[in-house]
Parts: structure tokens; sequence; C-alpha cells
């Protein structure tokens, strides 16, 4: 031990020299490549700090957005929204509120649940990718809740997933709009919420063409069934569609097909399913149906349009050359 201290301060003795004279030379360059290796991790840091602190600011209006949907309390919910809003399906802050104010008003005990599943953060400006179920239980109007009523319950269920569009306005965060990327809902009655029914179409398709609707489902001993499949353009007021019903076929299976609209606006296609169970009076002179299930089935349709026609020029002017 005493020899490798006697080494060191030999060592320290002969170096001290050299290295105040090399002191310079040498360590200024790593000095100066320190400090910026300093200065860019100061300023990675900040930026990872201020980007943290967006990210939860926006998670708590997403998480209170939730709160006060399941609260029913319109004026926080659009507190949260700027009045530039405008959706993908063309609603302004306005009509917004409107239907809002409607969905609340008919379904008393609708509830929300909302997962985040990516933010994408840019200075000021943000989307976030989310999944939201909604519930509700309904009851027919009171006229109609008559003793063993079979369709007097029922319930709401929907599977959304879309896009928030976020800024910071006035160092604020606001919703300044949104986009439905695909969206079911399912409202039953009575029987109805005991029957397994695939209703399906497209995701997209583009505007004034022919897309198929299909829905399966089979009927139930001592019942029969009958559906209208149709679709309807995603507007405020919203437009009833033609219900034209047909009795399902014998392998379950009940297709139709539509064509979009011309305007480009996004739709719903829908099923309006009806169930009625079969009971013959007791002296065989007749046959009495009673209505004993009702559902609607409603899938987003989204229309998209063409390629940009200046793109499609651009592509086979380039073709022109290279076949030239």
């Amino acid at each position: 031990m005493k020899k490798l201290i006697t080494l060191l301060i030999i060592t320290l003795m002969f170096s001290q020299e050299a290295f105040c004279l090399s002191y310079e030379v040498v360590n200024s360059p790593k000095k100066s490549k320190f400090s910026a290796y300093i200065a860019k991790k100061r300023d990675e840091f900040s930026k990872k700090r201020e980007q943290n602190r967006g990210i939860s600011e926006i998670k708590k209006l997403l998480k209170d957005l939730t709160k006060y949907s399941n609260e029913h309390d319109v004026k926080n919910i659009i507190a949260l929204y700027d009045k530039s809003y405008r959706s993908f399906d063309g609603f302004d802050y306005d009509t917004f509120v409107k239907m809002l104010e409607e969905t609340f008003d008919s379904y008393k005990n609708i509830s929300y649940e909302s997962h985040i599943k990516n933010i994408e953060l840019n200075a000021d400006r943000a989307i976030v990718s989310l999944v939201d179920y909604t519930r509700a239980d309904l009851s027919a109007p009171d006229s109609e809740k008559i003793k063993n009523n079979p369709m007097k319950d029922g319930f709401l269920f929907g599977e959304c997933n879309y896009a928030i569009y976020l800024q910071k306005i006035n160092n604020e965060w606001k919703i300044v709009g949104d986009n439905v990327i695909s969206e079911v809902t399912s409202v039953r009655y009575g029987d109805a919420r005991k029957y397994d029914m695939d209703f399906s179409a497209p995701l997209s398709v583009p505007k004034n063409s022919e897309y198929c609707l299909t829905l399966k489902t089979t009927p139930k001993k001592g019942q029969k069934i009958v559906a209208s499949l149709g679709k309807a353009e995603i507007l405020y007021p919203s437009v009833e569609p033609e219900d034209i019903f047909r009795k399902l076929p014998s392998d379950g299976v009940l297709e139709r097909i539509v064509r979009s609209n011309k305007s480009g606006y996004n739709e719903y296609a829908i099923a309006s399913v009806g169930i009625t169970k079969i009971d013959v009076i007791e002296d065989f002179s007749a046959i009495r149906f009673q209505m004993t299930g009702l559902a609607f089935l409603m899938q987003r349709v989204n229309l998209y349009t063409p390629l940009n026609p200046v793109r499609e020029k651009k592509e086979e002017k380039k073709d022109v050359e290279n076949k030239g």
C-alpha cells in the first residue's frame, strides 16, 4: 500500500508542470464540448418537461370531459370547447351544443367510459386518439308500461373510435374539432336483448356508390323476425330512414344494396329489427302475433372522395415521360 502511495506522489510531482502547461490546450476544447453537451441536454429536458406538462393538461381536460358528460353538465362540457369548433361531419359549435342537450334529454341515465389510445403533441396543437363506450338503460314511456309488456325495458350500447383535435388558446387547451373513424350503436328492447345480431356495412365508401348491408341472426322457437335495412345521412336535424320491413330468410341472412349520397355526407347504416311471438287461440280459431322485441343497429359509414385530379394529372404526365 505504501509503495502505491509513494508512486502516486511521485507521479503527481512530475506531472504538475505538464498539467499546468497543457491545461489550456488539452482541456479547453473538452470544456467547450462539455458545455455544448450540457446546453443540449438542458434544452432537451426543458422540451420534455414542457411536453409532459402539456400531456398532463390534456389528460386532465379529457378526464373532466368524461366527468361532466356523466353528470350531464352541458355548461362545463362546452367550456372545454372553443367556439371555432367544427367536426368532420360539418357540425359547428352551436349545433354541437343543441345535439348535446337533446342527447341528455332523450337518455336520462346515459353514461360514458373513455380510454386514451395515443396523444400526439406538437407545440400548441395536439391530436388524441380515443375509444368511447356509451351505455344507457331504457324504458318505454309511462303510457306504454302495461303489465307484462315485454317491450317496456331496453338498453343502449355504443362503441366509438375517434380523434379529438386540440389547440392551446390563451394558454389554455381547447377542443377545436373531432373526427369519428368508426362507430357502432345498438338499441334493444324486450326479447331483442337476448339475440345475437350481426349487422355489417363497410367502414368507408366513395360518394354516390353502391354498398351492401348485411344482417345475420336466427329466430328462436315460436318467434318470427322482420327487419328493414337502410341508411341515413348524418345531418342535423336528423332525417328518418324509410323503413321497408321484410321477413328474415330461412338462412337467417338479410341483405340489401344501397347507394351512398351524392353530396359526400357521412352516413349511418341502420337495421331495424322486429321480433314477434306467435300465439294460437285456444279454440284454434285464430293466430295472434305479439311484438316482443325491437332493435335498432347502427354503423357509421364514412364517405371519401377520389384522388386529387391535379395529382392524377401529374402522375399521368410522369408515366408519359417514362414511356418516352
